[in-house]
């Protein structure tokens, strides 16, 4: 519990102020707290404090698999390798070995397509 929780739980417990008023002020804390812990928790991305940047994926996986893994690759096996720093039969044997070991990996059908 933060420095206000605990100050809002000290003050709901005080029984020196009237029941009435003591019962509106805390009322009107726990919104103010609440209120708070809203505006704490809006932010553009994952880390408070830094915004959202569209690295447009979908777009860089279809020019990578017409690039290098479609069945007439706009790049050869030398500039895969280049790229890459391995073979693509090694690449290939790699992505099996992984799937076979954990299917998660597999490629599934999207859901929303």
């Amino acid at each position: 519990m933060d420095n206000r929780g605990k100050a809002i739980f000290s003050f709901m417990f005080d029984d020196d102020s009237d029941d009435e008023e003591h019962h509106h002020k805390v009322i009107e804390a726990i919104v103010h707290h609440t209120s708070l812990e809203n505006e704490a928790t809006k932010h553009g991305g994952s880390v408070v404090g830094r915004e959202y940047k569209n690295r447009e994926r979908e777009d860089r996986h279809r020019n990578l698999m017409f690039e290098y893994f479609i069945e007439r690759p706009h790049f050869n096996t030398t500039d895969f390798r280049r790229q890459f720093r391995m073979r693509k039969e090694l690449f290939y044997r790699i992505l099996n070995d992984v799937v076979n070991h954990e299917p998660y990996f597999g490629q599934k059908r999207d859901g929303l397509a």
